[in-house]
């Protein structure tokens, strides 16, 4: 298991994704994670992994603040959090969790990804934990 943060707030492009530049904790050897990396390598084949992501988010300009949960650079839609902004740099929640599986023989690359048409604040501390579940 991993569960990272990060202690500065990001202003995430469409198209981009979230880094992390803190482990707040780890075991085992079933996800790697490059620090100031937004990418967790999940390592195990076979395996299924809980995903987990939640923080606080906010937009360049009022509208939509739109993240979700990428494997292998591709948003898995059922992550999708929409958030309406009134304000630019008002704050909202946002958080989801899933479940993968990779494939026998490989592995995946799990991303936390703006995949909206505006900039996305998120602030500091923001959450996210992969698990190895079976």
């Amino acid at each position: 298991m991993i569960e990272l943060s990060n202690t500065a707030a990001q202003t995430i492009a469409p198209g981009q994704s979230l880094t992390f530049d803190t482990v707040l904790l780890k075991t085992g050897c079933a996800e790697a994670h490059r620090n100031n990396s937004g990418i967790v390598t999940l390592k195990a084949d076979c395996a299924v992994y809980e995903i987990h992501f939640a923080a606080n988010i906010s937009a360049t300009a009022a509208g939509t603040a739109q993240l979700a949960i990428s494997l292998d650079g591709e948003p898995l839609i059922e992550t999708t959090m929409i958030n309406t902004i009134s304000t630019a740099g008002d704050p909202d929640n946002a958080a989801t969790a899933t479940l993968v599986k990779t494939g026998c023989g490989c592995c995946g690359k799990i991303s936390v990804t703006n995949t909206g048409t505006t900039s996305v604040i998120v602030s500091a501390n923001p959450a996210r934990f992969v698990k190895r579940v079976a």
